[in-house]
């Protein structure tokens, strides 16, 4: 009899209601292996509630959550956890300033069991463009690329299957951007790892991602994919994605 394979994430009817308003309102969505697919939409429209509630984070939803056929509860395990991590928007915000970087990085390894530290910590250094001696500073001497560069380490030691990615380049220069961006295509081609990334920008979730899917009001509202959007500004891309008439006074 064949192996069954299942997908890295599945989710089907997802929703969140605070009061009597839908967050997220029945949302399903399949990313396959290797696969690396954007959610876009304009601030407000459930898409970084939507990634919380994948990455355990948001617990008051509904529905259903799959990783490699395995249902998610609200509450998490540690292996649960270590499916799928988690790159935030606020670099700053998602690293302790009281702790080293080496102390940051070894926090996940000694909670998911990891041995060999010393050398998992020196190669999640290497592998995202890092300095080795990095990891004897503090988050607070480095600068909004570096920060992002450990919080894609760090996330990334426990080997995840799924990486989230929560606006990863929008606290950040404009001329970093690009750098991180290239940074989490390598490591996806390399790795093979499954992305799920959110941003408000199309043009960075273009970058990125080969399918993309358009949210609005809590719901996907369209799919499409990059080479459809081929030869449009991302302005007009977005406003046709959504149905509406591209604004052209500026």
């Amino acid at each position: 009899m064949a192996a069954v394979s299942f997908p890295p994430l599945e989710i089907r009817n997802l929703s969140v209601r605070l009061g009597g308003a839908a967050i997220v309102d029945d949302v399903s969505l399949r990313l396959e292996v290797g696969e690396n697919v954007g959610i876009v939409g304009e601030s407000g429209c459930g898409k970084s509630t939507l990634l919380k509630c994948v990455a355990g984070i948001h617990r008051n939803w509904s529905g259903t959550i799959e990783a490699l056929g395995r249902p998610l509860s609200n509450a998490r395990s540690i292996a649960d956890r270590r499916l799928l991590q988690i790159v935030f928007q606020d670099p700053l915000a998602a690293l302790n300033p009281a702790h080293t970087i080496d102390d940051i990085l070894r926090e996940p390894l000694v909670i998911h069991g990891f041995d060999d530290r010393e050398r998992r910590i020196a190669e999640g250094l290497d592998a995202v463009g890092l300095a080795r001696n990095v990891r004897f500073r503090f988050p607070g001497q480095l600068s909004g690329g570096q920060r992002q560069r450990v919080c894609i380490a760090r996330a990334l030691l426990v080997e995840p299957r799924i990486l989230l990615l929560d606006e990863p380049t929008s606290a950040l220069d404009v001329s970093v951007q690009a750098e991180i961006l290239n940074l989490l295509t390598r490591l996806h081609a390399e790795r093979g790892i499954s992305l799920l990334m959110v941003s408000h920008d199309l043009a960075v979730v273009a970058h990125m991602c080969k399918r993309i899917v358009v949210m609005a009001n809590g719901s996907l509202v369209r799919t499409t994919t990059r080479d459809e959007l081929t030869g449009q500004s991302p302005n007009a891309a977005y406003q046709a994605l959504l149905g509406a008439p591209a604004d052209t006074t500026g």
